[in-house]
């Protein structure tokens, strides 16, 4: 890897832990835990016994958990079965978003950010909302500092 590879992971990592921080400080995860489109593994360094999936399997390796190599549109596990559901700037690459339903418990709650900045953060917030229209929203806020991700938790409505 190059120097300026370097510097850029150096630089990402850093962005990408503190709006881990950041969520984990507004959400509680409980029960069984996944990580839909873990990339290289950020979230599972606070939440090692997660299940992590993504389709990149070189960052799939970085990952210290249970780990998937799978896409969030066809997830590998029985219906109901995860209590949180982790899907941090990975939505937007799903096109099956009812995937995260499906595997979700009853009671569950799904996470779900996307990146912004300061000018289009509340646009970005309503997107999001969108996507999970047919969900009760529990919670909405944003996480980081010059770049930011919107967040929402919420859960299936029965």
């Amino acid at each position: 890897m190059a120097i300026s590879g370097k510097i850029y992971a150096n630089w990402m990592r850093e962005i990408q832990e503190r709006k881990i921080k950041g969520i984990l400080e507004q959400v509680m995860p409980e029960g069984r835990i996944l990580d839909v489109g873990c990339g290289a593994g950020f979230l599972e360094k606070h939440l090692p016994n997660a299940y992590a999936v993504d389709i990149d399997l070189e960052n799939l390796k970085k990952a210290g958990a249970t780990k998937v190599l799978a896409s969030g549109d066809a997830l590998p596990f029985k219906s109901k079965i995860f209590d949180t559901i982790f899907c941090i700037d990975a939505i937007r690459l799903m096109r099956n978003r009812a995937e995260l339903g499906r595997v979700l418990s009853s009671m569950g709650r799904a996470v779900a950010s996307i990146f912004c900045n300061e000018y289009n953060k509340q646009e970005k917030l309503q997107w999001l909302k969108s996507e999970f229209k047919n969900w009760k929203i529990q919670k909405e806020f944003f996480v980081g500092s010059g770049e930011l991700d919107a967040v929402i938790v919420c859960n299936r409505y029965s």
